[in-house]
């Protein structure tokens, strides 16, 4: 790959990758900002029937059987190498399949949901319920459809483009819900995410046509293959997927019958908090899937690596520093956020759910790397392997340490399964353990032992009684955290790189030019 190829692959990323950031904070800051005015004006009994619905929209979504993923995978690949065929095919065929199953969910959500939750909740005095599941309905239909114009834009690699068209959704949804909800009720929030999705899923299709123009979905076009070609990909994802998401689920259980109900949710808050983590990890990590399938297209293994190593390096970097503000300040937290007795109770879960992060965090791009690439078959039998040690530990566990033993079984899943994902990375990368330990880990875990005494000591100074010192020490441990990551994980090259590109500017009116 030339230099210029080179440079705009990772203008690509970080535009991309720093898109996401932007959509993952705006969206935690409405969702702060929205839920406390929802729940006040609607109550908490709508709010709960609201939740309750919502959820059969979350189950309807399982028919969505992670063809999306494929979907981006398949453009990435097959526009890598132009083959406008395949990818017409590949359109039409994840086309049609959406659009049946969004037909099939809305049917659902018509004449089942409504019976179901009428057996489950209290429906008296809360009118316009035909109007209520026919809105939900629709919606599916349209999310959908979204499915589709995501899959494509994501494949071409136009997440800064998606991010700003679901930046504005989410912006005039909080507008429409702060306007229509108090007279509306629960009427007001349905049609605001009617007319927000809409707006968005025709958004999206617009752009989806600017970046495959002359595509479409034709009948004509499908092919069996098309469709054994996604459901063959995408079914394996699925899989892996639920049997990480079953394992996730069975903690609560095992705890609620080994112990009882109320541990669960003590061992839930450190479970929620290391939650905001791994979602960060995600977003941090999501546009390098359609790339790394772009690459293999091409059989640029090369680059793989390079991007593959060094990109793991940066990512390596911001987690190990989420991880010791987490394992040094989390505790404090719990205890001013949710009560002392939760600290008590959560202290070692948490310690124990922090080091499964770190362990994590030594491979952020694992997912996207294996699914790019295709090595679809590593992520089923481990994630199989690791949630049935989860799980099965976990239920022995828990019965002799409490809580604790659950989440110990948690870390022991991940550094099976990691351990595993490393060791088949490394045959794929064609470098050995040792060498992407030291050329990956090693200046980074150094920054974060260093960052890890500074910030111990600033908390043994600062105290951390209130959210004040808390806040101030993770900003000036952060601030410290940045010069060591500077001076001691990146190379020479990388500074020199850094320092070059701020050097460049652009002359002011009327200045010369060297």
């Amino acid at each position: 790959m030339s230099q210029p190829e080179s440079s705009q692959l990772h203008r690509r990323l970080i535009l991309n990758t720093g898109s996401n950031v932007i959509r993952h904070v705006v969206t935690m800051a409405v969702m702060l900002f929205l839920t406390p005015f929802i729940i006040r004006t609607l109550g908490d009994s709508l709010y709960g029937f609201w939740i309750l619905v919502m959820s059969f929209i979350g189950y309807a979504s399982l028919l969505e059987m992670s063809v999306q993923p494929a979907v981006v995978k398949m453009v990435a690949q097959y526009g890598a190498i132009d083959d406008s065929e395949k990818l017409e095919e590949l359109i039409s065929a994840a086309g049609s399949y959406f659009l049946g199953v969004g037909v099939v969910a809305g049917i659902f959500l018509i004449a089942v949901a409504p019976i179901i939750v009428a057996n489950i909740s209290d429906l008296d005095g809360l009118t316009h319920t035909r109007y209520l599941f026919l809105g939900i309905a629709l919606d599916a239909v349209i999310l959908y459809m979204n499915y589709l114009f995501t899959g494509i834009l994501y494949g071409r690699q136009k997440y800064h483009l998606k991010n700003i068209i679901d930046i504005s959704g989410l912006l005039l949804s909080a507008a429409l819900i702060l306007r229509f909800l108090p007279s509306g009720g629960l009427l007001a929030i349905i049609a605001a995410k009617l007319v927000t999705d809409v707006c968005v899923v025709t958004a999206s299709a617009f752009a989806a046509k600017r970046v495959l123009p002359g595509l479409h979905i034709r009948p004509g076009a499908l092919r069996r293959r098309s469709f054994a070609e996604l459901f063959s990909f995408g079914g394996r994802i699925f899989i892996s997927g639920m049997t990480t998401r079953v394992a996730t689920l069975a903690q609560p259980l095992i705890i609620s019958t080994a112990i009882n109900a109320a541990a669960t949710a003590f061992y839930a808050i450190p479970v929620r908090l290391c939650d905001y983590t791994r979602q960060l990890t995600w977003t941090l990590t999501t546009a390098f899937m359609p790339m790394f399938s772009e690459l293999e297209s091409r059989k640029e293994r090369d680059t793989i690596r390079k991007i593959y190593l060094s990109y793991t390096r940066y990512i390596f970097l911001a987690l190990l520093a989420m991880a010791v503000l987490l394992f040094v300040y989390g505790g404090p937290f719990i205890g001013l956020w949710i009560g002392a007795e939760y600290l008590e109770r959560g202290r070692i879960v948490l310690y124990l759910l922090v080091g499964t992060l770190f362990v994590e965090s030594f491979q952020p791009l694992l997912w996207r790397f294996f699914i790019g690439v295709s090595e679809l078959n590593v992520l089923v039998k481990v994630s199989a392997i690791s949630s049935l040690t989860v799980v099965a530990l976990g239920a022995v566990l828990a019965r002799f340490f409490n809580i604790a033993g659950v989440a110990f079984s948690v870390l022991a899943g991940a550094v099976i399964a990691q351990s595993i994902y490393a060791l088949h990375a490394c045959r794929y990368l064609e470098v050995s353990p040792f060498a992407m330990f030291l050329q990956v880990h090693a200046r980074p875990l150094l920054a974060s032992a260093l960052f890890y005494g500074f910030t111990v000591l600033l908390e043994a100074r600062l105290g951390s009684e209130s959210y004040l010192p808390m806040i101030f020490g993770s900003c000036a441990g952060l601030i410290v955290y940045a010069g060591l990551a500077w001076s001691l994980a990146l190379t020479g090259g990388e500074r020199t790189r850094v320092y070059k590109k701020f050097a460049r500017r652009r002359p002011l009116p009327g200045e010369s030019v060297p």
